[in-house]
């Protein structure tokens, strides 16, 4: 039996001494989202102790579950909401009842064992702006645009005067080498962030010193925001990174590639500090830390994100539950047109699937022995006892949907309004101490070819993820946005004609980007002096082409030694500054133009 109530940590804690029935409980304290000493770093998460909290946070609202013993009765606690604010003087009453949930009247099922008819796989094809695109960079400004770079500024110059430093200015050029030095940190990673300014013969970065000075770096790190703090809404508990998540979100949605064929699931943002939000799901690869609800397509491209906060925030479709809820809300934020999507167990459900069969689309997923609603399948236990590549099905005629239980490595149940058994596919599997062909329906070939879309997200991530942490509660919340965009423009990059003039992968997709930031000097910075860099590599090709063709402070200057003209190969005791390239002052123009 659920009990919902608003309480305090002190609340909870007087009501845990005072009574002797509780066998056990988890208090979750949820950090305060719209004070400026929420960008104070967190604590040691092993030193928690009930018998030593500030007056803030025994005031502060929070959660908890409780295990009770009621008249030899379990009653769990499951959750506390804290959505609103709370009068001290009023202590919690776990007696109240909740509001009861709608209820949504069952729908009549009528099963017979037969088949659904085959429907034409969605295809799509490459969007035309992909024509017109050339160099990784400006794949990546697609998101990272100069709205995005004017908000980082803005908010960050407006926190630094909230803290008291008045004549903290910064620019967009700043913040984009910035930008650079973090997501150098994700293929070249250092023990200490420090690092990359020594001089010493194990760590030499001299682009990245010549780009920004340690000290400038500290103090970007330092003020880094994408809100105001003065305006931060009560109500949503990731205030702090809402604005940027917004921006991004909407240029995601608008330029994603147009596929059909979409995966939903959750991605994990790594965060081991303390916060109400920090989830923890055994057997991922990131255990700890917040929940993205996630819309993919099946190379990884992230079209929409949406942070869990909690089932109270996320239950938006109560008559369905959470999971369905997270899955209608994220459909609704697609382009208008017809989709599949992909999903497993924790969301699929049979009014789901009727739900989204109204909404025009089809929808595939493995779901849960308990949600067939007395389906006539085989028992699982009896599946066992059949060979491999067994199933079983049945139809519910009057909406369509079609169940599968098939013995695999495990025995799965697949529910799908797009396709059920035929055409059958064969697949290699180890039958008896020998590789045999076995037959696989084709709601689990369908169901295993787009649904691992968030997984190659968080694959993609985790290759090159910006490995400069702080202890604040929001920084990865605002580095894995960064890295979604570095994937999703990679991923456009994939499709476009540009890929086959010069074909970058991933890493070197990447370092096109930050090459090109880390050289992107203010118009005074042309006499910082920087190391020729040795390569096999054609000179003209050795200057990113987003720096060569700007137009930006080209300054022909005096070279220290000869060298020859990266254009006529003569030559030269003359140099373009920006580029540190030798150059004759005559061939500048020609090299500097397309």
């Amino acid at each position: 039996m659920s009990h919902r109530r608003i309480l305090s940590v002190n609340d909870i804690i007087s009501h845990l001494e005072d009574n002797d029935d509780v066998l056990s409980a988890d208090i979750y304290i949820t950090p305060p989202d719209n004070y400026d000493k929420s960008d104070e770093d967190s604590g040691d998460e092993e030193s928690s102790n009930i018998n030593h909290l500030s007056r803030q946070q025994l005031l502060a609202q929070a959660e908890f579950r409780a295990t009770v013993s009621s008249q030899s009765n379990l009653d769990i606690i499951e959750s506390v909401s804290n959505e609103v604010s709370i009068d001290n003087n009023t202590h919690g009453d776990l007696s109240v009842q909740p509001p009861a949930k709608k209820k949504k009247c069952p729908a009549t099922r009528k099963w017979r064992k037969v088949d659904i008819p085959v429907k034409t796989e969605k295809t799509s094809e490459p969007p035309h702006f992909l024509e017109h695109l050339d160099t990784p960079v400006h794949f990546f400004e697609l998101f990272f645009d100069e709205d995005v770079f004017e908000l980082i500024r803005s908010e960050t110059e407006k926190n630094a005067i909230q803290k008291g430093y008045h004549n903290f200015k910064v620019t967009t050029e700043e913040i984009k080498r910035f930008i650079g030095i973090l997501l150098l940190s994700g293929y070249n990673s250092v023990a200490r962030y420090r690092m990359y300014w020594e001089q010493s013969v194990d760590c030499n970065f001299q682009g990245v010193a010549a780009a920004m000075p340690r000290n400038r770096f500290e103090e970007l790190l330092r003020f880094f925001h994408v809100a105001d703090n003065n305006n931060l809404a009560p109500q949503d508990k990731f205030a702090k990174v809402r604005p940027l998540w917004n921006l991004l979100n909407k240029r995601w949605v608008k330029y994603y590639p147009g596929d059909r064929n979409l995966s939903i699931d959750e991605s994990m943002i790594p965060y081991f500090g303390k916060h109400g939000t920090k989830q923890h799901i055994h057997g991922k690869p990131i255990r700890f830390g917040y929940k993205n609800w996630s819309i993919c397509t099946r190379l990884g491209y992230l079209i929409y994100g949406e942070l869990y906060q909690g089932a109270s925030t996320g239950n938006t479709h109560p008559e369905l539950g959470v999971g369905a809820s997270v899955v209608l809300d994220l459909i609704s934020k697609l382009p208008p047109g017809t989709y599949s999507f992909y999903m497993d167990n924790y969301f699929t459900s049979l009014p789901l699937l009727d739900e989204i069969k109204t909404l025009g689309h089809d929808a595939t997923g493995t779901v849960r022995a308990n949600r067939v609603e007395k389906a006539p399948l085989k028992e699982a236990k009896d599946m066992k006892k059949m060979s491999r590549g067994s199933f079983d099905q049945c139809t519910d005629t009057l909406t369509n949907i079609t169940l599968v239980r098939y013995n695999d490595n495990n025995i799965v149940t697949v529910a799908s309004t797009e396709c059920g058994v035929e055409p059958l596919a064969k697949v290699k599997r180890y039958c008896d101490k020998q590789k045999k062909d076995v037959d696989q329906p084709r709601c689990i070939v369908n169901y295993n070819k787009y649904m691992g879309g968030v997984d190659r997200l968080d694959q993609n991530v985790g290759c090159y993820r910006i490995s400069i942490r702080l202890k604040r509660w929001y920084w990865q919340l605002l580095m894995f946005p960064i890295n979604v965009c570095m994937n999703n423009a990679f991923q456009l990059y994939k499709l476009s004609p540009a890929s086959q003039n010069n074909q970058h992968d991933y890493l070197s997709f990447t370092r096109h980007v930050v090459t090109t930031y880390l050289q992107t000097f203010p118009e005074n910075s042309s006499s910082v002096k920087k190391p020729i860099p040795r390569s096999s590599l054609a000179i003209i090709k050795r200057v990113p082409v987003d720096i060569r063709l700007d137009g930006k402070a080209h300054h022909i200057i005096k070279s220290d030694k000869q060298n020859r003209c990266g254009l006529c190969h003569k030559n030269t005791t003359m140099k373009c500054g920006k580029c540190n390239v030798a150059l004759h002052q005559k061939c500048s123009p020609a090299f500097h133009t397309k």
